[in-house]
């Protein structure tokens, strides 16, 4: 699953949404940060964060890794969210429990206790938006932004 946001005329201070990423993948105890990078694609600035989840407990829809990169300049940039989740299910975590442990394998789905990839991705982009608006110095209108999946 992956999200792209590109933002254009904000006069935003990158390093700073970058650092709220950067802390929100921090703060989830079970998330290891493997990669950084800080630099240049193409002459393009980048940033860029990987983590994996090191849980030993692995249930169906549960997030397997996370990757988020921010390119660009402060008035033209591009913000990318792509998230994993073992066995792939992140739209019906029970059903695909039900298939794969039987009946307590759909419980497990429905009551994961473990951090789930859809919300974590969901979580990641609210943390960015309300980084983005806090950290641009132009309101943050819906012509400024343009969203791909």
């Amino acid at each position: 699953m992956g999200k792209i946001q590109h933002y254009k005329g904000l006069n935003s201070n990158l390093e700073r949404i970058y650092e709220t990423i950067k802390n929100t993948i921090e703060q989830e105890k079970n998330l290891k940060i493997v990669e950084e990078y800080k630099g240049f694609l193409n002459g393009v600035p980048l940033r860029s964060i990987i983590a994996l989840n090191n849980s030993p407990k692995v249930i169906v829809g549960s997030l397997r890794e996370i990757h988020v990169s921010v390119t660009g300049d402060p008035n033209d940039y591009a913000i990318e969210v792509a998230s994993g989740a073992w066995f792939g299910s992140l739209l019906i975590p029970g059903v695909a429990g039900l298939l794969i442990g039987g009946p307590i394998g759909l419980a497990a789905g429905a009551t994961v206790g473990g951090v789930m990839a859809y919300e974590f991705e969901k979580n990641m982009w609210k943390k960015i938006t309300e980084a983005v608006k806090n950290e641009s110095e132009n309101d943050v209108t819906l012509d400024k932004i343009s969203h791909f999946h």
